[in-house]
């Protein structure tokens, strides 16, 4: 069976990440560049920052790189079998500062909170309406097309206001409101996939080859696409999806190439014995293929 996914609106996880878009700067680059890069959210807020705060945040450097961060980020949206938050439960010099922070009302999260929390509550029961029908349909396809089984039976995901984007840890996900619902559920997808893609897999074929192993993000959001594309709202005209439903390569290296690729393989993914023989042939799009490859390859498989 797919794994439940359970939603939640989180204070705590809000006001750490909304302590970390604050002072992105302080933050391992890969953030800081990515899902902590909400520079509305930054600007509308800059009052807030403190040169106290940025000061002790400096000294303790407490995230040396972006792992360390979405684990730290995971562990506050799971008890632990105390009752208390993971990584809350830690004796780290971060975690005392937070605290004190918090118990202070020192990250000037309380007015934020007020206005923030009844609009995610809100947002997340209409988002439900639509997900609880095909979830398990999503999770089960995510697992034929990944060649992969889900690792955990539940998946945490947690709305998150100040975040640009959304990211998957283990078994948990963090994840911005878009008011678009279609984009969300390409969004949830996404955070899925990237949750269950054998990724390490990919990489290393694509290194083998000497290819961009950043591609392994376009499989991650190809396998998302093709795994809740059947429930999304038909786009008026039915040949221009919306921005942020179909892998872009502005976005995705390779996933113009790549696209017709993905969609005959989600046609039938059990014509290949496994994700690494299916990874290999998709390479095979990425190099130099004399006129009309391309063609043959894409052809029904004989039977």
């Amino acid at each position: 069976m797919p794994p439940k996914v359970e939603f939640e609106v989180s204070r705590l996880v809000n006001e750490f990440c909304h302590l970390s878009v604050l002072y992105a700067d302080l933050m391992p680059q890969q953030l800081a560049t990515g899902i902590l890069r909400n520079k509305a959210y930054q600007e509308r807020n800059w009052r807030l920052r403190e040169d106290a705060v940025r000061l002790e945040l400096q000294r303790i450097s407490p995230f040396s790189s972006d792992s360390e961060w979405y684990r730290f980020t995971a562990g506050l949206m799971k008890r632990n079998q105390s009752g208390n938050f993971e990584s809350m439960s830690t004796h780290s010099h971060f975690v005392e500062f937070f605290q004190d922070l918090r118990q202070r009302h020192a990250t000037g999260f309380d007015e934020i909170w007020k206005e923030t929390r009844p609009r995610l509550t809100e947002y997340q029961y209409d988002f439900l309406t639509q997900w609880a029908p095909i979830s398990d349909k999503v999770l089960s396809r995510l697992h034929t097309l990944a060649r992969s089984h889900w690792q955990t039976e539940k998946i945490r995901v947690r709305y998150i206001d100040c975040l640009y984007g959304g990211f998957g840890w283990n078994d948990s996900i963090g994840l911005t409101a878009v008011p678009d619902m279609n984009i969300q559920k390409k969004l949830l997808a996404h955070e899925l996939s990237e949750l269950i893609t054998p990724q390490q897999i990919t990489r290393e074929e694509l290194r083998k080859a000497g290819l961009d192993p950043e591609i392994a993000h376009t499989v991650v959001d190809m396998l998302a696409y093709f795994s809740v594309r059947e429930f999304l709202a038909t786009p008026d005209p039915p040949n221009r999806e919306k921005k942020g439903l179909r892998p872009n390569p502005s976005s995705y290296p390779a996933a113009d190439v790549l696209f017709p690729v993905f969609e005959h393989y989600a046609e039938d993914p059990s014509i290949y014995p496994d994700f690494s023989n299916f990874v290999q042939d998709m390479i095979l799009f990425l190099q130099p293929l004399p006129n009309g490859m391309i063609t043959k390859m894409l052809a029904p498989a004989p039977f």
